[in-house]
């Protein structure tokens, strides 16, 4: 398994350090935010110049990103007002594209 282009693997490692930003979060506070060291060391190991087929798809997974963290941020701001803003929306942004990155890379 190759580590450089292997998009599944980034998305895999994002859906990962969402969950542990969220768990730390919840725990620690803001010294939880240090989870995305994860997220920025498979940032840094597996991302590549992407061809077109990679380009559209991570389009996709950006655009439905974007929908699906505004519907989740509207939950957090009716249902939970006293979480952090902040701490939602990087969590559950990594989760949701985490999530939508490996199904698309894997259904293609």
């Amino acid at each position: 398994m190759k580590i450089r282009e292997n998009n599944t693997l980034f998305f895999s490692l994002e859906l990962i350090s969402g969950i542990l930003v969220f768990i730390l979060t919840l725990s620690f506070g803001d010294i939880g935010l240090f989870g995305l060291a994860l997220f920025f060391i498979g940032l840094i190991f597996t991302r590549n110049k992407p061809d077109e087929r990679e380009m559209i798809l991570l389009f996709k997974v950006t655009a439905l990103e974007a929908s699906f963290l505004g519907a989740i941020m509207a939950i957090i701001y009716f249902k939970f007002p006293d979480y952090n803003w902040f701490h939602g929306f990087v969590s559950f942004g990594l989760i949701t594209r985490g999530i939508l990155g490996v199904v698309y890379f894997l259904k293609e």
